[in-house]
């Protein structure tokens, strides 16, 4: 289904076309129709990656009030990185309509957001709960004709502890508002807010099937966990092309691997929660325009990353959260691209391997680590592809060799040698330390204590009328 099918308003048909955006995903084939019609609450349920935010984007732009300068609409995010990316496409897509916007969150002065909100008037503001919730007590945000509220990855805001904020935004605003909700998993705290604060939402559900999306292949290892980094290593060694995202669990295990990555020559950058504002744009910036080839983060830290083309996500270790899962992998194979995910894991964790596989509707593909003889041959393989360039130059072309007169020195040392000799005391000199590593490595992985499980999605479970399952001990 094309755009144009929709018979959007010119502007924002034009603002598409500009952003080279001819047909819709299937969440913006299911959700704008609705949104542009319904009257009431809406709840969707779409993994990143999928385009949910043009889907409520474009149907909202055309609900604006121009000729009001007052906040209309406030859509709230679980993290600063994902306020920025919303903000970003509200921009484009409003690039012909006379709408402002702006981003509210914490970690930066409160001083530029104040003025953003008081001289600029924009008719629609993006943020995180706590930083929103301060400028509503201070008066300076002020909501009465706020019409629309969009609560954008609610599972993971939930998660991050917003209940009781995400509660209270709802109740600041007047009892006319319309509800947009978006979520990749529907578990049960998310459940309880439909339940406590929405009116009779209308669902959009992707199917189980489609939860995961099928352009990611999927693969786990199983390996001792004081190994993860190695192996990690191994698959960054063997691949060819790879620009990704690496999530660990903890910040200090995100500090301590981008440091390690950064002494064997790998172009790393981190992101974690004892970053300033200024610190993680930086590192966003450099990663954004490929100036590094990894972001190692945490889960916190990654919600709401938008990247193009990335190739790979790699988990050290599954997150403590399934559904965190889904998030996780979800930064790559977007767009219509391929992308691969592959998750370290303990012969422990099998169970909860299972438990994934069972809540995305995949199979998670074992996948076993380049063998060590690979791994030699490629070491050997990327130093010479890296002296090709003088090969060329210097043989085939026949130009003058660049030395001066400490070539002597070099030259008298093996002068007593033979050729043969000198291939063996160069290629040992050069390589001898990380083939002796790579065979010091050979046995990483650990066999699977693997169990034959029935996932326990269907105990104690049962429908409660609105579109969802959950856990009758949840309540």
């Amino acid at each position: 289904m094309s755009f144009k099918e929709f018979q959007l308003s010119q502007p924002l048909n034009n603002a598409i076309s500009d952003m080279g955006f001819t047909k819709a995903s299937e969440v913006q084939q299911k959700a704008i129709p609705i949104l542009r019609t319904h009257k009431g609450d809406f709840v969707g349920q779409a993994q990143t990656g999928t385009g949910k935010t043009a889907a409520f984007v474009i149907p909202l732009l055309e609900q604006i009030d121009l000729d009001s300068k007052n906040v209309q609409t406030l859509v709230l995010t679980p993290t600063r990185e994902l306020a920025n990316q919303v903000y970003e496409e509200v921009v484009k897509l409003a690039k012909y309509l006379p709408v402002k916007a702006t981003t509210v969150y914490g970690g930066v002065p409160y001083t530029r957001q104040i003025n953003a909100l008081k001289k600029d008037r924009p008719q629609i503001v993006v943020g995180t709960p706590g930083r929103i919730i301060d400028l509503i007590k201070q008066k300076i945000l002020k909501l009465n004709d706020c019409h629309h509220l969009i609560i954008d990855e609610a599972d993971e805001m939930l998660n991050m502890g917003f209940v009781e904020d995400v509660q209270t935004i709802i109740d600041s605003l007047n009892k006319n508002k319309r509800m947009w909700m978006f979520s990749a998993t529907m578990h049960a705290q998310v459940i309880r807010l439909i339940e406590k604060k929405f009116s009779k939402p209308k669902i959009m559900k992707v199917e189980k099937k489609t939860l995961s999306n099928e352009d990611i292949k999927q693969y786990y290892c199983v390996v001792r966990k004081k190994y993860f980094v190695e192996a990690l290593q191994r698959f960054i060694d063997s691949t060819e092309e790879c620009y990704g995202m690496i999530f660990c669990e903890t910040r200090q295990e995100t500090k301590e691997l981008a440091e390690f990555m950064l002494t064997k020559g790998i172009s790393v950058v981190a992101l974690h929660g004892e970053l300033g504002q200024a610190q993680r744009d930086f590192a966003m910036r450099k990663f954004k325009e490929k100036r590094a080839d990894f972001l190692v983060c945490t889960d916190v830290a990654g919600r709401g990353i938008d990247v193009s083309n990335i190739t790979h996500v790699f988990n050290m270790g599954l997150p403590r959260q399934n559904e965190s899962y889904v998030h996780r992998i979800g930064r790559t194979g977007r767009a219509g691209t391929k992308g691969t995910a592959i998750s370290f894991t303990t012969p422990g964790d099998i169970r909860k391997l299972k438990q994934i596989e069972y809540m995305i509707g995949q199979k998670i593909e074992k996948l076993k680590l380049p063998n060590s003889t690979d791994l030699k041959k490629i070491k050997v393989f990327n130093e010479l592809n890296k002296m090709n360039a003088l090969k060329v130059a210097v043989v085939d072309k026949d130009e003058a060799f660049k030395i001066d007169q400490t070539f002597e020195y070099f030259q008298g040392y093996f002068q007593d040698l033979s050729k043969d000799q000198i291939l063996k005391l160069l290629f040992s000199y050069r390589f001898n330390k990380e083939i002796r590593q790579i065979d010091d490595s050979a046995h990483l992985e650990a066999r699977p204590k693997d169990r034959q499980i029935s996932p326990r999605s269907n105990r104690g479970r049962r429908h409660n009328g609105k579109g969802f399952s959950r856990s009758s001990r949840s309540r």
